[in-house]
């Protein structure tokens, strides 16, 4: 029988509840593993999808496992940034660009360590990104977690329209950005910036 897709936004904007036990998350992905195979083209899915408000997502990248996530949380973001085109099943028929981290690191019920996904090729040009699922499964990972938490890629704070139609977001050592902490903001050079993203808790706006 034909899984049933959600596409009500306001159903999709809610917030879901963590799991209480791993033999729960884990019979919820086994239903959204076998619901995703019916999309060939699907790449991941969250329960709030089908109807099921928990914490847990599938993603299936082309030739990798599935990866489940029982109740995930994202640790850290990486500092550089890509802008990237996404779908989603239950916005079908739309393609959206969206700003996302290379790099991210999440914790899940699941796995006892912090786990890290980000691109294969590093920095990412115009020409890797095709076929980088390294990176395919970082953003993947970012939007299931943002359905988890009621975001959309057809948000005003997800989607984004890209800078003179460039894919990629990329930052030259000595070029100027601006970085945030505690309201406070400065324009520094991106080597710089760095820096203070990675040992002093500052982000990149």
């Amino acid at each position: 029988m034909a899984t049933k897709i959600i596409c009500n936004k306001n159903h999709l904007h809610k917030n879901t509840e963590p799991v209480a036990t791993l033999r729960e998350g884990e019979e919820i992905a086994q239903k959204l593993l076998a619901a995703l195979g019916e999309f060939p083209r699907g790449l991941g899915l969250s329960a709030n999808q089908i109807g099921v408000q928990k914490r847990v997502s599938v993603v299936k990248i082309p030739d990798s496992d599935p990866l489940i996530l029982i109740n995930p949380e994202i640790v850290a973001y990486g500092p550089e940034t890509i802008i990237y085109r996404e779908g989603c099943l239950s916005i079908p028929g739309k393609i959206v660009w969206t700003k996302r981290t290379l790099n991210v690191k999440i914790s899940t019920m699941n796995h006892a360590n912090v786990l890290e996904f980000g691109p294969d090729t590093m920095p990412p040009t115009k020409e890797s990104v095709a076929n980088d699922y390294g990176l395919l499964r970082s953003v993947c990972i970012q939007h299931e977690i943002d359905h988890l938490n009621g975001r959309l890629i057809t948000d005003d704070d997800v989607r984004v329209i890209p800078p003179a139609s460039q894919s990629v977001v990329k930052y030259g050592r000595n070029d100027k950005v601006v970085i945030e902490k505690d309201g406070i903001t400065k324009f520094v050079k991106y080597k710089i910036a760095l820096d203070l993203i990675t040992n002093d808790g500052w982000k990149l706006i």
